[in-house]
């Protein structure tokens, strides 16, 4: 299944890691108004594996397959 996601076209994976990154950073200045530091930390992680995500499909879609040799 993540194949799927990591052969779909490198616009739609940055336009929806973009979209899902604010959408994750303003709940983290939310959060952080509100004083909860947990999930400040939840939600930067969380933003750690969007781009991460986005990473890994950048680097399939060069090299051609999840793990190159």
């Amino acid at each position: 299944m993540i194949e799927k996601l990591y052969k779909s076209p490198i616009a739609y994976i940055m336009l929806g890691g973009i979209l899902v990154s604010a959408f994750l950073f303003n709940s983290m200045l939310k959060f952080a108004d509100e004083g909860n530091a947990v999930m400040v930390i939840l939600i930067g992680i969380s933003i750690g594996i969007v781009a991460l995500f986005i990473t890994r499909a950048i680097a399939y879609q060069k090299h051609g397959g999840l793990f190159p040799k």
